[in-house]
Protein backbone atom coordinates (compact mmCIF):
# COMPACT_ATOMS: atom_id res chain seq x y z
CA UNK A 1 0.00 0.00 0.00
CA UNK A 2 1.37 3.47 -0.89
CA UNK A 3 2.04 5.86 1.95
CA UNK A 4 -0.94 8.21 2.49
CA UNK A 5 1.49 11.15 2.83
CA UNK A 6 2.85 10.67 -0.71
CA UNK A 7 0.54 11.84 -3.54
CA UNK A 8 -0.35 9.15 -6.07
CA UNK A 9 1.19 10.13 -9.41
CA UNK A 10 -1.42 9.78 -12.15
CA UNK A 11 0.40 11.09 -15.24
CA UNK A 12 3.94 11.92 -16.28
CA UNK A 13 5.70 14.77 -18.04
CA UNK A 14 9.29 14.99 -19.26
CA UNK A 15 10.67 18.45 -19.98
CA UNK A 16 13.69 18.53 -22.29
CA UNK A 17 15.93 21.56 -22.87
CA UNK A 18 18.30 21.25 -25.80
CA UNK A 19 21.18 23.66 -26.39
CA UNK A 20 22.94 23.29 -29.74
CA UNK A 21 26.71 23.58 -29.97
CA UNK A 22 26.16 25.79 -33.03
CA UNK A 23 23.62 28.19 -31.47
CA UNK A 24 23.79 28.79 -27.73
CA UNK A 25 21.48 31.81 -27.88
CA UNK A 26 18.38 29.68 -28.47
CA UNK A 27 17.01 26.69 -26.61
CA UNK A 28 14.73 24.03 -28.05
CA UNK A 29 12.24 22.90 -25.41
CA UNK A 30 10.01 19.85 -25.57
CA UNK A 31 7.24 18.57 -23.28
CA UNK A 32 6.35 14.88 -23.48
CA UNK A 33 3.24 13.86 -21.57
CA UNK A 34 2.03 10.31 -20.92
CA UNK A 35 -1.18 9.02 -19.37
CA UNK A 36 -2.90 12.40 -19.50
CA UNK A 37 -6.54 11.34 -19.82
CA UNK A 38 -7.34 13.73 -16.97
CA UNK A 39 -5.71 16.78 -18.65
CA UNK A 40 -8.36 18.79 -20.50
CA UNK A 41 -6.32 21.83 -21.56
CA UNK A 42 -3.28 23.90 -20.63
CA UNK A 43 -3.11 27.67 -20.95
CA UNK A 44 0.39 29.00 -21.70
CA UNK A 45 1.26 32.69 -21.34
CA UNK A 46 4.56 34.10 -22.57
CA UNK A 47 6.51 36.96 -24.12
CA UNK A 48 6.13 36.42 -27.89
CA UNK A 49 9.55 37.98 -28.49
CA UNK A 50 11.17 35.22 -26.41
CA UNK A 51 8.96 32.16 -27.04
CA UNK A 52 8.36 31.16 -30.65
CA UNK A 53 7.67 28.32 -33.10
CA UNK A 54 5.13 26.40 -31.03
CA UNK A 55 3.97 23.06 -32.39
CA UNK A 56 2.54 19.90 -30.90
CA UNK A 57 -0.10 17.24 -30.88
CA UNK A 58 -3.75 17.97 -30.32
CA UNK A 59 -5.02 21.51 -30.82
CA UNK A 60 -3.04 24.72 -30.25
CA UNK A 61 -5.18 27.86 -30.21
CA UNK A 62 -2.77 30.75 -30.80
CA UNK A 63 -3.38 34.20 -29.36
CA UNK A 64 -0.99 37.10 -28.81
CA UNK A 65 1.23 36.06 -25.93
CA UNK A 66 -0.94 33.08 -25.15
CA UNK A 67 -1.68 29.56 -26.35
CA UNK A 68 -4.48 27.30 -25.21
CA UNK A 69 -3.28 23.74 -25.72
CA UNK A 70 -5.71 20.86 -25.80
CA UNK A 71 -3.19 18.02 -25.91
CA UNK A 72 -5.55 15.04 -26.38
CA UNK A 73 -4.99 11.85 -24.40
CA UNK A 74 -3.23 9.61 -23.67
CA UNK A 75 0.10 10.81 -25.18
CA UNK A 76 1.08 14.31 -26.25
CA UNK A 77 4.04 16.53 -26.93
CA UNK A 78 4.73 20.25 -27.32
CA UNK A 79 7.85 21.92 -28.72
CA UNK A 80 8.95 25.53 -28.99
CA UNK A 81 12.05 27.73 -29.20
CA UNK A 82 13.04 30.26 -26.58
CA UNK A 83 15.53 33.11 -26.90
CA UNK A 84 18.01 32.72 -24.04
CA UNK A 85 19.36 36.27 -23.53
CA UNK A 86 17.13 38.67 -21.61
CA UNK A 87 17.95 42.03 -20.00
CA UNK A 88 16.43 42.75 -16.61
CA UNK A 89 15.79 46.29 -17.86
CA UNK A 90 16.59 47.98 -21.19
CA UNK A 91 19.72 49.76 -19.94
CA UNK A 92 21.00 47.22 -17.39
CA UNK A 93 22.47 43.73 -17.25
CA UNK A 94 21.00 40.39 -18.21
CA UNK A 95 19.12 38.12 -15.79
CA UNK A 96 19.57 35.19 -18.18
CA UNK A 97 22.49 35.02 -20.58
CA UNK A 98 24.34 32.62 -22.86
CA UNK A 99 28.09 33.15 -22.82
CA UNK A 100 30.54 31.37 -25.11
CA UNK A 101 30.59 28.24 -22.94
CA UNK A 102 28.02 28.82 -20.20
CA UNK A 103 24.39 29.80 -19.55
CA UNK A 104 22.96 31.22 -16.33
CA UNK A 105 19.29 31.89 -15.73
CA UNK A 106 16.21 30.87 -13.85
CA UNK A 107 14.82 27.52 -14.93
CA UNK A 108 11.49 29.27 -15.43
CA UNK A 109 13.09 31.39 -18.19
CA UNK A 110 12.69 28.37 -20.44
CA UNK A 111 9.00 27.75 -19.70
CA UNK A 112 5.85 29.81 -20.24
CA UNK A 113 3.55 30.43 -17.29
CA UNK A 114 0.96 27.69 -17.37
CA UNK A 115 -2.42 26.87 -15.87
CA UNK A 116 -4.00 23.43 -16.21
CA UNK A 117 -7.67 22.48 -16.34
CA UNK A 118 -8.25 18.87 -15.31
CA UNK A 119 -11.16 16.52 -15.92
CA UNK A 120 -12.07 15.63 -12.36
CA UNK A 121 -14.65 13.10 -13.56
CA UNK A 122 -11.74 11.00 -14.85
CA UNK A 123 -9.27 11.65 -12.01
CA UNK A 124 -10.40 13.47 -8.86
CA UNK A 125 -6.84 13.92 -7.55
CA UNK A 126 -4.47 14.42 -10.51
CA UNK A 127 -0.77 14.51 -9.73
CA UNK A 128 2.21 14.56 -12.07
CA UNK A 129 5.53 12.74 -12.07
CA UNK A 130 7.94 15.12 -13.77
CA UNK A 131 11.53 15.05 -15.00
CA UNK A 132 13.83 17.68 -16.52
CA UNK A 133 16.41 16.50 -19.07
CA UNK A 134 19.22 18.53 -20.66
CA UNK A 135 20.77 17.84 -24.06
CA UNK A 136 23.90 19.98 -24.08
CA UNK A 137 27.03 20.56 -26.18
CA UNK A 138 29.91 18.15 -25.64
CA UNK A 139 31.79 18.82 -22.41
CA UNK A 140 28.98 20.84 -20.81
CA UNK A 141 27.56 20.08 -17.38
CA UNK A 142 24.37 21.22 -15.62
CA UNK A 143 23.39 22.25 -12.11
CA UNK A 144 19.95 22.98 -10.68
CA UNK A 145 18.38 22.92 -7.20
CA UNK A 146 16.30 19.91 -8.21
CA UNK A 147 17.45 16.42 -7.16
CA UNK A 148 19.62 14.76 -9.81
CA UNK A 149 18.46 11.48 -11.31
CA UNK A 150 21.51 10.86 -13.45
CA UNK A 151 23.73 12.88 -15.80
CA UNK A 152 21.69 15.81 -17.11
CA UNK A 153 18.47 14.51 -15.52
CA UNK A 154 16.55 15.97 -12.56
CA UNK A 155 13.42 15.14 -10.58
CA UNK A 156 10.93 18.01 -10.76
CA UNK A 157 8.74 18.59 -7.72
CA UNK A 158 6.62 21.69 -7.10
CA UNK A 159 4.81 21.78 -3.76
CA UNK A 160 1.09 22.46 -3.98
CA UNK A 161 1.02 22.14 -7.79
CA UNK A 162 -0.68 19.34 -9.70
CA UNK A 163 1.56 19.86 -12.72
CA UNK A 164 5.12 20.05 -11.44
CA UNK A 165 7.22 22.84 -12.98
CA UNK A 166 11.02 23.19 -13.06
CA UNK A 167 12.22 25.71 -10.49
CA UNK A 168 15.19 27.67 -9.19
CA UNK A 169 18.37 29.00 -10.76
CA UNK A 170 20.51 26.92 -13.09
CA UNK A 171 23.93 27.04 -14.67
CA UNK A 172 24.90 25.12 -17.80
CA UNK A 173 28.26 24.73 -19.48
CA UNK A 174 31.81 24.60 -18.23
CA UNK A 175 31.74 25.96 -14.70
CA UNK A 176 33.47 25.45 -11.37
CA UNK A 177 31.43 24.16 -8.42
CA UNK A 178 32.10 23.83 -4.71
CA UNK A 179 29.90 21.61 -2.54
CA UNK A 180 29.79 21.91 1.23
CA UNK A 181 27.41 20.80 3.97
CA UNK A 182 26.87 23.63 6.45
CA UNK A 183 24.84 22.38 9.38
CA UNK A 184 21.70 20.89 7.84
CA UNK A 185 22.05 22.77 4.53
CA UNK A 186 23.68 21.29 1.43
CA UNK A 187 25.33 24.29 -0.23
CA UNK A 188 26.66 24.47 -3.79
CA UNK A 189 28.40 27.54 -5.21
CA UNK A 190 28.91 27.45 -8.98
CA UNK A 191 30.95 30.08 -10.81
CA UNK A 192 30.91 30.71 -14.55
CA UNK A 193 34.13 31.15 -16.54
CA UNK A 194 35.50 34.68 -16.10
CA UNK A 195 34.47 34.91 -12.43
CA UNK A 196 37.33 35.29 -9.97
CA UNK A 197 35.69 34.54 -6.64
CA UNK A 198 37.21 33.03 -3.53
CA UNK A 199 34.29 30.93 -2.32
CA UNK A 200 35.75 30.22 1.14
CA UNK A 201 34.76 33.62 2.65
CA UNK A 202 31.26 33.15 1.21
CA UNK A 203 31.00 29.71 2.79
CA UNK A 204 32.31 31.08 6.10
CA UNK A 205 29.61 33.77 6.08
CA UNK A 206 26.90 31.23 5.25
CA UNK A 207 28.10 28.88 8.00
CA UNK A 208 27.41 31.65 10.53
CA UNK A 209 24.25 33.04 8.94
CA UNK A 210 22.31 29.86 8.16
CA UNK A 211 21.66 28.99 11.84
CA UNK A 212 20.40 32.54 12.39
CA UNK A 213 18.06 32.19 9.40
CA UNK A 214 16.83 28.83 10.68
CA UNK A 215 15.98 30.39 14.05
CA UNK A 216 14.36 33.43 12.42
CA UNK A 217 12.04 31.40 10.19
CA UNK A 218 11.80 28.41 12.53
CA UNK A 219 12.62 25.94 9.78
CA UNK A 220 15.70 24.56 8.05
CA UNK A 221 16.86 25.33 4.52
CA UNK A 222 17.85 21.87 3.21
CA UNK A 223 19.35 23.03 -0.10
CA UNK A 224 21.02 26.21 -1.30
CA UNK A 225 22.52 26.80 -4.73
CA UNK A 226 24.35 30.05 -5.55
CA UNK A 227 25.28 30.69 -9.18
CA UNK A 228 27.81 33.44 -9.80
CA UNK A 229 28.15 35.13 -13.18
CA UNK A 230 30.34 37.76 -14.87
CA UNK A 231 29.49 40.68 -17.13
CA UNK A 232 27.25 41.35 -18.94
CA UNK A 233 24.95 39.88 -16.32
CA UNK A 234 22.99 41.87 -13.74
CA UNK A 235 25.29 43.64 -11.27
CA UNK A 236 23.49 42.48 -8.18
CA UNK A 237 21.68 39.49 -6.74
CA UNK A 238 18.39 37.79 -7.65
CA UNK A 239 16.64 35.15 -5.59
CA UNK A 240 14.83 31.97 -6.59
CA UNK A 241 13.56 28.76 -5.04
CA UNK A 242 16.35 27.37 -2.82
CA UNK A 243 18.83 29.33 -4.91
CA UNK A 244 20.05 32.73 -5.93
CA UNK A 245 22.23 34.46 -8.50
CA UNK A 246 25.04 36.85 -7.60
CA UNK A 247 27.32 38.89 -9.82
CA UNK A 248 30.95 37.93 -9.37
CA UNK A 249 32.05 41.44 -8.41
CA UNK A 250 29.57 41.88 -5.56
CA UNK A 251 31.33 41.92 -2.17
CA UNK A 252 30.23 40.14 0.99
CA UNK A 253 29.78 43.59 2.52
CA UNK A 254 29.00 46.63 0.39
CA UNK A 255 30.37 50.11 1.15
CA UNK A 256 26.99 50.97 2.72
CA UNK A 257 27.52 48.06 5.19
CA UNK A 258 24.73 45.92 3.74
CA UNK A 259 25.44 42.39 2.48
CA UNK A 260 24.10 41.30 -0.93
CA UNK A 261 24.69 37.65 -0.02
CA UNK A 262 22.63 37.91 3.18
CA UNK A 263 19.92 39.98 1.47
CA UNK A 264 19.30 37.25 -1.11
CA UNK A 265 19.63 34.52 1.51
CA UNK A 266 16.76 36.13 3.44
CA UNK A 267 14.55 36.03 0.34
CA UNK A 268 15.43 32.39 -0.37
CA UNK A 269 14.85 31.23 3.21
CA UNK A 270 11.63 33.21 3.82
CA UNK A 271 8.52 31.01 3.38
CA UNK A 272 6.37 33.99 2.43
CA UNK A 273 6.06 36.33 -0.53
CA UNK A 274 4.88 39.95 -0.86
CA UNK A 275 1.35 40.89 -1.79
CA UNK A 276 0.70 43.73 -4.21
CA UNK A 277 1.13 46.42 -1.52
CA UNK A 278 3.95 44.81 0.45
CA UNK A 279 7.11 44.72 -1.63
CA UNK A 280 8.42 47.33 0.78
CA UNK A 281 7.93 44.80 3.60
CA UNK A 282 9.93 41.93 2.10
CA UNK A 283 12.64 44.15 0.60
CA UNK A 284 12.88 46.21 3.77
CA UNK A 285 13.20 43.09 5.92
CA UNK A 286 15.83 41.54 3.64
CA UNK A 287 17.97 44.69 3.63
CA UNK A 288 17.54 45.31 7.35
CA UNK A 289 18.55 41.76 8.25
CA UNK A 290 21.52 41.92 5.86
CA UNK A 291 22.88 44.52 8.31
CA UNK A 292 21.40 43.23 11.56
CA UNK A 293 22.74 39.70 11.11
CA UNK A 294 26.24 41.04 10.47
CA UNK A 295 25.93 42.99 13.72
CA UNK A 296 24.82 39.92 15.66
CA UNK A 297 27.58 37.78 14.20
CA UNK A 298 30.28 40.29 15.10
CA UNK A 299 31.05 41.13 11.48
CA UNK A 300 29.75 44.67 11.94
CA UNK A 301 30.52 46.62 15.13
CA UNK A 302 28.27 49.22 16.74
CA UNK A 303 29.85 52.06 14.76
CA UNK A 304 29.30 50.16 11.52
CA UNK A 305 25.67 49.55 12.43
CA UNK A 306 25.16 53.25 13.13
CA UNK A 307 26.80 54.09 9.81
CA UNK A 308 24.46 51.74 7.95
CA UNK A 309 21.38 53.32 9.55
CA UNK A 310 22.62 56.83 8.81
CA UNK A 311 23.11 55.90 5.15
CA UNK A 312 19.61 54.44 5.02
CA UNK A 313 18.29 57.80 6.24
CA UNK A 314 20.46 59.85 3.88
CA UNK A 315 19.65 57.87 0.74
CA UNK A 316 16.05 57.03 1.54
CA UNK A 317 13.04 58.39 -0.30
CA UNK A 318 10.70 60.12 2.13
CA UNK A 319 7.26 61.66 1.85
CA UNK A 320 5.93 58.76 -0.25
CA UNK A 321 3.38 56.05 0.48
CA UNK A 322 5.45 52.89 0.92
CA UNK A 323 2.58 50.70 -0.29
CA UNK A 324 2.26 52.56 -3.60
CA UNK A 325 5.85 53.48 -4.50
CA UNK A 326 8.20 51.11 -6.33
CA UNK A 327 11.30 53.31 -6.14
CA UNK A 328 14.46 51.39 -5.19
CA UNK A 329 15.57 54.12 -2.78
CA UNK A 330 12.40 53.61 -0.76
CA UNK A 331 12.55 49.82 -0.65
CA UNK A 332 16.32 49.56 -0.09
CA UNK A 333 16.85 52.49 2.27
CA UNK A 334 13.65 53.94 3.71
CA UNK A 335 12.02 50.56 4.39
CA UNK A 336 14.93 48.95 6.30
CA UNK A 337 15.25 52.06 8.47
CA UNK A 338 11.56 51.78 9.32
CA UNK A 339 12.14 48.08 10.13
CA UNK A 340 14.89 49.05 12.58
CA UNK A 341 12.56 51.56 14.23
CA UNK A 342 9.75 49.00 14.47
CA UNK A 343 12.15 46.61 16.19
CA UNK A 344 13.13 49.26 18.75
CA UNK A 345 9.47 50.11 19.45
CA UNK A 346 8.55 46.44 19.94
CA UNK A 347 11.46 46.00 22.35
CA UNK A 348 10.36 49.07 24.30
CA UNK A 349 6.76 47.80 24.44
CA UNK A 350 7.77 44.32 25.65
CA UNK A 351 10.57 45.25 28.01
CA UNK A 352 13.12 43.77 25.63
CA UNK A 353 11.43 40.37 25.61
CA UNK A 354 10.52 40.49 21.90
CA UNK A 355 11.54 42.31 18.75
CA UNK A 356 11.09 42.23 15.00
CA UNK A 357 12.35 38.62 14.97
CA UNK A 358 9.11 37.48 16.59
CA UNK A 359 7.10 39.22 13.87
CA UNK A 360 9.09 37.54 11.09
CA UNK A 361 8.73 34.15 12.79
CA UNK A 362 4.97 34.67 13.03
CA UNK A 363 4.76 35.52 9.32
CA UNK A 364 6.88 32.46 8.51
CA UNK A 365 4.59 30.13 10.45
CA UNK A 366 1.60 31.31 8.40
CA UNK A 367 3.47 31.43 5.06
CA UNK A 368 1.66 32.58 1.93
CA UNK A 369 1.48 36.20 0.83
CA UNK A 370 2.15 39.09 3.16
CA UNK A 371 0.16 42.29 2.84
CA UNK A 372 0.82 45.56 4.65
CA UNK A 373 -2.26 44.94 6.81
CA UNK A 374 -1.07 41.44 7.73
CA UNK A 375 2.36 42.80 8.63
CA UNK A 376 0.77 45.47 10.83
CA UNK A 377 -1.43 42.86 12.51
CA UNK A 378 1.56 40.64 13.31
CA UNK A 379 3.44 43.59 14.84
CA UNK A 380 0.49 44.47 17.05
CA UNK A 381 0.00 40.86 18.21
CA UNK A 382 3.69 40.52 19.11
CA UNK A 383 4.00 43.90 20.83
CA UNK A 384 0.55 44.06 22.44
CA UNK A 385 0.40 47.69 21.29
CA UNK A 386 -1.29 49.59 18.46
CA UNK A 387 1.02 50.60 15.62
CA UNK A 388 -1.73 52.25 13.56
CA UNK A 389 -0.46 55.77 14.20
CA UNK A 390 3.12 54.70 13.49
CA UNK A 391 2.09 53.18 10.15
CA UNK A 392 0.01 56.22 9.26
CA UNK A 393 3.01 58.50 9.75
CA UNK A 394 5.97 56.41 8.62
CA UNK A 395 4.46 54.00 6.08
CA UNK A 396 1.51 55.70 4.44
CA UNK A 397 2.84 59.29 4.69
CA UNK A 398 6.46 58.18 4.49
CA UNK A 399 7.87 60.38 7.26
CA UNK A 400 11.47 59.65 8.23
CA UNK A 401 11.50 58.05 11.71
CA UNK A 402 13.61 59.73 14.44
CA UNK A 403 15.84 56.67 14.71
CA UNK A 404 18.89 58.45 16.11
CA UNK A 405 17.28 58.70 19.55
CA UNK A 406 17.52 54.88 19.79
CA UNK A 407 21.19 54.57 18.82
CA UNK A 408 23.83 53.74 21.40
CA UNK A 409 26.54 56.40 21.78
Amino acid sequence: MPSPSIPRETFSVTYTIEISGLDRKHARVRWEMVGIDEVERIRLRFDPERFQNFSGTGNLEHRHGEIVWTPEAPYAHLTYTTVVDHRRSPTKGFDVYAGPDWIIGRTTDFFPRSAVVFRRDIEPSPESRARLVFHLPWGWDSLTVMPPEGPGRYVVESPRQRLDHPRGWLILGRFRRTDRTLGDTAVTIATAPGVRLNVEPVLALLAKALPEMRALFDRPLPRLVIVVGPDPMWHGGLSGEESYYMHGERPLQSPDKTSPYLHELFHVAAPFRPGTDARWVTEGLAEYYSVELQHRLGILNDAGMRRALELFARHGLWGQDFTQTADAALRNNSAPLVMYTIDRHIRAATGGAKGLDAVVTSLAHDGGRVSTARFLGAIQRVSGKSFVTFFRRHVFRGEEPPFRTHLSP
